[in-house]
């Protein structure tokens, strides 16, 4: 997915993630470059257009 240079970005902050969880595993998330980690799993899940994108096939 790449993103969308008509949109404004807004920064994902650590305080975003409290709220959310891996799909996969329900473990917490953590903010790791540009991308989240999950603490449980070690799955990697990209941001796009300051965007989680939380689905199981885009994990790396």
């Amino acid at each position: 997915m790449q993103p969308n240079p008509g949109l404004p970005v807004r920064r994902l902050t650590q305080q975003d993630l409290l709220h959310l969880a891996c799909p996969v595993c329900h473990a917490s998330l953590q903010l790791e470059g540009s991308a989240i980690l999950c603490t449980g799993c070690s799955r990697r899940y990209p941001v796009v257009d300051g965007l989680p994108v939380l689905l199981s096939g885009s994990a790396h």
